[in-house]
């Protein structure tokens, strides 16, 4: 280890603007990727936003916290106690193959929440229920889905079951008001906060529909301009603390962000506790991130050994000491992130 210092442009010509921050309890991942959030946000006016799964990305009432709301300027919000202000379910226009695709993208996302699986009579029901809110409703809302849901329901003799629960329970509470465009919307930096206390079908629909629309949203944009011909402006800069808790579900929204999104100015953050997490997606795309750094965990070897290299061991990382790789660099290395006093 040399006392060079590490540099990482995040939006530098043939680069990957993305980063995953992994490390177990206490070893300092959430410090640094404050650090880099901050360095980021004094360089770029780049729209921010950040699913926040412990409550601290923010200040809270008592002034504690990481203060990235101030940092970004971000408004925090705390659904179901406050509705996210995002036309979520907006459509780039009202022909039928774009009706269908959301369609069937909405059953896919809610597909992946906890004890929804759906079957083959589940997905076709589910799919006409959304396609007729889409055509039926502008805005259209959740509970227009669930009320059509249970139209076709009747109108097929099929009883309930954990689909149509699971949308019931969705429906219980105000997770959105349509009042912003996704345009406006992402226009604009949030901080979703998404603590124990919020039922985990609601924080499961919030993130997965969010990342659809911001997926959305992005790639129906050009490319975003080279800065000097050399850096990409950046758009959106996307982070989801304790990532662990959506890693493994697969969603088709979070893998296309992080693999389509680069051109159109996007930036994902992922904050995790270890390597093993992303062991269960389906798409390695760790090895599309810019960044990939790992502190202190007992992190399987074959994890760590398929992102870092063989021969490294982050159970013996001291504390405040990181291993990184950076893309298009053939090995990793250690780095001094931060130190105490």
């Amino acid at each position: 280890m040399t006392k060079a210092a590490v540099e990482w442009v995040i939006n530098g010509s043939g680069g990957s603007p993305h980063s995953a921050i992994m490390g177990g309890v206490g070893s300092g991942k959430t410090r640094t990727a404050v650090a880099m959030l901050k360095a980021i946000r004094s360089r770029a006016a780049v729209p921010f936003l950040a699913f926040d799964f412990k409550g601290d990305l923010g200040t809270d009432g008592e002034g504690k916290g990481y203060g990235l709301d101030k940092v970004f300027g971000a408004t925090v919000i705390q659904p179901p106690r406050a509705a996210i202000p995002l036309n979520v379910l907006a459509l780039k226009s009202s022909d039928d193959i774009t009706i269908t695709e959301s369609a069937v993208r909405f059953r896919e996302s809610f597909a992946r929440l906890k004890g929804s699986t759906l079957e083959a009579k589940q997905k076709s029901a589910l799919t006409d229920a959304v396609e007729t809110a889409l055509r039926a409703n502008e805005p259209c809302e959740l509970y227009h889905v669930r009320d059509m849901l249970r139209q076709v329901y009747a109108q097929r003799n099929m009883t309930e079951d954990g689909a149509s629960a699971a949308l019931e329970d969705i429906c219980r509470f105000p997770l959105f008001a349509p009042t912003l465009s996704p345009a406006e919307f992402f226009s604009q930096s949030w901080i979703i906060r998404l603590p124990q206390e919020v039922p985990e079908v609601s924080r499961g629909i919030i993130v997965n529909l969010m990342l659809d629309a911001l997926d959305n949203y992005l790639n129906s944009l050009p490319d975003a301009p080279m800065e000097d011909g050399q850096h990409r402006s950046l758009r959106s800069l996307c982070v989801i603390d304790e990532a662990h808790r959506i890693l493994g579900s697969k969603l088709p929204s979070l893998s296309s962000l992080i693999r389509m999104s680069r051109s159109k100015g996007g930036a994902v953050m992922l904050i995790s506790q270890s390597p093993d997490d992303f062991s269960g997606e389906k798409d390695e795309f760790l090895s599309e991130m810019g960044l990939v750094g790992a502190f202190g965990s007992n992190a399987k070897p074959n994890a760590v050994n398929r992102i870092f290299g063989k021969g490294v061991a982050l159970s013996k990382l001291p504390t405040g000491q990181c291993v990184i790789k950076l893309r298009g660099e053939e090995g990793s290395r250690k780095v001094v992130s931060w130190q105490k006093g």
